[in-house]
């Protein structure tokens, strides 16, 4: 899709990052059908109001569907899973597929499914990143952006989500965090999603999490997840190599340039990370919010 091959589709390019987890073994057409059952929710949910004239009523019924209790699902929302978040405990508890099956999800699980709905009702939904985030941008009905936070289900302000993330200004200028995405960008930040998916499931940084980064980087510059992909397949054969064979010190001297290399590129693009406590903390500190 990247390569013009085939059509752009965000929606089956998530699928097909959470089939790979799965050996091939899901139904695409079982997945398409479930997101087009909630895009034709979202259809009655705007009828049902009269909502047609607004250009944000898709974005309206989507959020809604997802995050409140509704006729439309059945008083379900799709909540925050605040036990595995991260995925540590399961990784697939971090995909979409999951989502749909046990309505619950992550920071990231939400706003793919989110967009995923938006592509099947033509609504705009651009994908944004943060440090260990992601959240939705659209422009409102007076033409300003709006972010879409799933996690607390809110529509926080720019400051807001700039300052409780902690991106920085060069982060924003760069683009790396805060921006909204293309579609482009979308699809080749779902390669590193990828490459953490079989970083899980294998254990290894290898060479095909390096053809996942490179890739990736190719389409959507400014990578902060793909540099520190690559920046940890450095790490690994340096590790490996002066454990099995330290005497290869010219070789083990390029490894360390390529890490600083990676290291010097996160820093010009002012990609701060935060530690899995404090995220930990961030997110457990949205359950205390009274939704918007």
């Amino acid at each position: 899709m990247l390569e013009k091959k085939q059509p752009l589709s965000f929606s089956k390019a998530v699928f097909t990052v959470e089939n790979a987890w799965y050996d091939n073994k899901l139904s695409q057409a079982d997945f398409d059908q479930q997101i087009a059952q909630l895009a034709s929710l979202c259809q009655q949910m705007v009828a049902k109001k009269q909502l047609q004239a607004y250009r944000t009523s898709r974005n309206w019924a989507i959020f809604m569907l997802l995050s409140q209790k509704v006729p439309e699902n059945n008083s379900k929302p799709y909540t925050y899973d605040f036990d595995d978040f991260t995925g540590n405990g399961n990784y697939a508890h971090t995909f979409v597929t999951r989502l749909l099956k046990d309505h619950k999800g992550n920071c990231l699980s939400l706003p793919l499914l989110y967009k995923c709905i938006a592509q099947q009702l033509g609504a705009q939904a651009l994908l944004t990143l943060g440090p260990s985030h992601a959240w939705i941008r659209h422009v409102d009905e007076t033409g300003k952006w709006t972010n879409v936070e799933l996690t607390s289900g809110q529509f926080p302000s720019d400051g807001l989500m700039m300052t409780e993330l902690g991106v920085t200004n060069e982060a924003i200028r760069s683009g790396a965090y805060g921006k909204e995405l293309t579609e482009q960008q979308a699809m080749a930040f779902l390669l590193t999603q990828l490459a953490l998916g079989y970083q899980h499931k294998t254990g290894r940084w290898d060479a095909f999490t390096d053809k996942c980064a490179d890739l990736s980087i190719r389409y959507f510059t400014p990578n902060v997840g793909a540099y520190m992909i690559k920046a940890n397949r450095a790490t690994v054969r340096a590790q490996k190599l002066a454990a099995t064979n330290p005497a290869q010190q010219q070789q083990l001297k390029q490894l360390h340039q390529q890490f600083a290399l990676y290291q010097t590129k996160l820093r010009t693009l002012g990609a701060g990370t935060l530690s899995s406590e404090t995220y930990a903390q961030w997110v457990k500190s949205m359950k205390a919010r009274p939704a918007k």
